[in-house]
């Protein structure tokens, strides 16, 4: 049984992922080394949607203050600690003057071991999951990249995202076989791949939808409980 059987079931692709994102950097790279031995579209996969603290930090602001208000203070302010100045300033300029200085303040006040700093960044990265999870952040709009489409272990399991590969085999080979239409024609191969891509863009742009609708299920749920 190889280690990924375990995790190619529905919802086993974010399972790993976790484990992958709350382990060192060290295992982590020994972690995605054995998956890659097993399954390479699957090390590509998870490498592409591993969230770090650096890429939280490259997001717009209008996603970064919807984060930044919902941490604790001192969560952020031992994250941010240590940090080049400039960067802290542009981090924090999402949030009103007032949160900006009791950020800044708890800085100046603390001084985090790098252990301390790590845990706190972790902490981060966990609860910027859970938005995600309640849909407070919508990687599909924040960072495309890091989305996870609904079907991604069964779209894995025939290695829909694998870079299209062309026959290699002499003409008069080729010659040798009936002509069937898309069977060995570049072309044709090119745009059964450039169909799967689309089928696959539209499945996510349709479980996004979904995740949508599902909330926007809640909402009117916890309104009618009120009401």
């Amino acid at each position: 049984m190889g280690m990924l059987d375990r995790y190619k079931k529905k919802g086993g692709f974010f399972q790993l992922l976790q484990l992958l994102e709350t382990s060192p950097a060290a295992k982590r790279e020994q972690f995605l080394g054995l998956i890659g031995g097993e399954s390479p579209a699957w090390e590509e996969a998870l490498r592409k949607r591993i969230l770090t603290i650096t890429r939280v930090y490259s997001w717009d602001g209008q996603y970064l203050v919807e984060i930044f208000s919902r941490v604790q203070p001192l969560t952020l302010a031992n994250a941010l600690h240590g940090n080049p100045q400039e960067q802290v300033d542009q981090l924090l300029a999402c949030l009103p003057p007032i949160s900006k200085r009791k950020i800044t303040d708890m800085m100046a006040e603390s001084a985090p071991t790098a252990a301390e700093k790590s845990t706190c960044i972790s902490k981060m990265l966990s609860e910027v999951r859970g938005f995600v999870s309640q849909g407070i952040i919508r990687l599909e709009k924040v960072d495309p990249e890091l989305h996870i489409p609904e079907n991604i272990e069964e779209m894995l399991s025939v290695n829909a995202f694998a870079t299209p590969t062309f026959d290699a085999e002499p003409a008069a080979k080729k010659d040798s076989k009936p002509n069937i239409v898309g069977d060995s024609d570049p072309a044709s191969q090119q745009e059964n791949e450039f169909l799967k891509r689309k089928v696959n863009q539209l499945a996510s742009e349709v479980n996004a939808l979904k995740h949508e609708n599902s909330v926007l299920k809640d909402k009117l749920s916890q309104i009618k409980k009120i009401a």
